[in-house]
């Protein structure tokens, strides 16, 4: 992987956490910009892609987590 996707990378993943851990709603640009403000002060980011960056992260590893917990043995 890239430098450049890399970093990218880790910005949406911690960017669901601050939004997680600060009760913040990534569907909403006000909160997606308050996150931004945190996280890349010198705003290199565009709000409306990074918005949907986020949601696209966010499904997937919604989907992924299904997945996990659909594989786990039930244990009796």
């Amino acid at each position: 992987m890239n430098n450049q996707a890399t970093t990218k990378s880790e910005l949406i993943i911690d960017a669901l956490q601050y939004a997680h851990d600060h009760d913040l709603d990534i569907n909403v640009e006000d909160d997606v910009e308050k996150i931004l403000e945190v996280l890349d002060p010198d705003h290199k980011e565009d709000v409306t892609e990074f918005s949907k960056l986020l949601k696209t992260s966010d499904r997937f590893l919604g989907m992924k987590a299904r997945d996990v917990q659909k594989k786990k043995p039930v244990l009796n």
